[in-house]
């Protein structure tokens, strides 16, 4: 059976804090941790329609997370 593997990196100005919120709802094929000031997130799953939703889910999460603890729309301050 085929596997998707995919590793998401995003910057984050309290990746720590943020890593931990989401944390608590991964699910076992979900694995979420910080290294340095990045959020990283890696998922295995059977289906690509699976990694998609996924990493949907994932990408609002740290959205939120991170417009919580850093300020609404910080991820517009890290790309300038």
């Amino acid at each position: 059976m085929v596997k998707c593997k995919a590793r998401l990196s995003v910057e984050s100005c309290d990746a720590k804090f943020i890593a931990r919120a989401i944390s608590v709802d991964n699910l076992p094929y979900v694995k979420t941790h910080f290294e340095g000031g990045y959020v990283i997130t890696e998922v295995e799953v059977e289906t690509i329609g699976s990694m998609l939703v996924t990493l949907d889910d994932i990408l609002v999460n740290i959205k939120v997370a991170n417009d919580v603890l850093c300020g609404r729309n910080a991820d517009e301050d890290i790309r300038d």
